[in-house]
């Protein structure tokens, strides 16, 4: 196993995260609050997210608010994907939401420019609130100036929507959503200690595996993609895909076997019994499985607030799983490399 300090280590949960949390919602939800008034007032019927990586699972979680909670129409797409098929509605009514934690990604960026143009209402997510492309071009910026960009991602992007859902119309799920997010802090701190143990025997047990299939449904899913696309490819290079539970059997279910190796991961939300039954199929199978629940936390959490909570066991998991395999999760041979892409 390689010898790191963990602390240095840009990915991995810290303690500083229930800090930048605490932060986010004392000092920035105020602002949002002054963005959902402005929703109102222009009448917003129309939402899109453009973002590129984990900003963009993020914002595909939220996208399930607007579509369970409300007749909001909302979209999130990878920023390329927007600028190469421009919707066709982009006016006065619409708000186009950008993310970017550096606020220098030139896709998400150029998609708030053509919104602004086209009189969209424009908002930029990212950690400096001056000085970026991004906050540069929208018309209001969010600069929450952190670095635990998962939680601080989700929780302003369900923020701006839960808010705007009960402007238009209260919905008693929303406002259980809202009350519960106050609780975060907590939940996360306690994780932060509870949570690495156990993740780092799975990490190791998960370090011999060659590869992975990383499986979720429901509001797991983008997570499931974060965590067993972005982070295991880019963070531990670990060859793998994520795979929808909801479409298992149209396909995937042909490769199970012995040594084919799964993570799954579970929720207490209606998509529960979704990914069980897909887990009670692997398993008859292969004992080269780990199922990461959200109902073993006992956080008491409303089940659309599983992707915060669950990314602290996944981070550790995937932490110790790359320095079983001697690899630091920091290094890079593509990024800002003298290759082109």
């Amino acid at each position: 196993m390689l010898n790191i300090d963990k602390s240095t280590v840009d990915f991995l949960v810290t303690e500083n995260m229930v800090t930048e949390v605490r932060d986010l919602m004392k000092n920035h939800f105020p602002k949002i609050d002054v963005i959902v008034d402005k929703m109102v007032e222009r009448k917003i019927d129309r939402v899109y997210f453009v973002a590129c990586g984990s900003p963009l699972c993020a914002c595909q979680t939220t996208k399930m608010l607007f579509e369970k909670y409300s007749e909001i129409s909302c979209e999130a797409y990878s920023g390329f994907d927007f600028l190469d098929h421009l919707p066709a509605k982009l006016d006065e009514r619409t708000l186009v939401v950008g993310v970017s934690h550096y606020g220098k990604t030139e896709e998400v960026y150029e998609a708030i420019n053509h919104a602004r143009e086209k009189g969209a209402l424009t908002v930029g997510i990212t950690r400096d609130s001056k000085n970026t492309p991004l906050s540069e071009a929208a018309e209001y910026v969010i600069g929450y100036g952190a670095e635990c960009i998962w939680e601080i991602h989700l929780i302003s992007t369900y923020y701006i929507a839960c808010r705007y859902i009960n402007a238009i119309k209260e919905n008693p799920e929303v406002t259980k959503i809202l009350q519960d997010m106050k609780k975060l802090p907590e939940v996360l701190a306690d994780l932060v200690v509870s949570a690495e143990e156990k993740s780092k025997e799975l990490g190791m047990k998960a370090s011999k595996w060659p590869f992975i299939y990383t499986v979720a449904a429901g509001p797991l899913r983008p997570l499931a993609y974060k965590e067993g696309i972005i982070t295991m490819l880019e963070f531990t290079w670990t060859h793998g895909s994520m795979l929808n539970a909801a479409e298992f059997r149209h396909g995937p279910l042909e490769v199970v076997e012995k040594g084919v190796p799964y993570v799954f991961m579970l929720g207490t939300d209606e998509s529960r019994h979704t990914t069980e039954r897909t887990i009670n199929f692997v398993k008859q199978l292969t004992d080269d499985y780990i199922v990461f629940d959200y109902a073993e936390l006992n956080c008491d959490l409303h089940p659309m607030l599983s992707p915060m909570v669950l990314f602290v066991p996944l981070e550790y998991f995937y932490y110790y799983l790359s320095i079983s395999k001697d690899h630091n999760p920091d290094d890079r041979r593509y990024y800002g490399g003298l290759m082109k892409y």
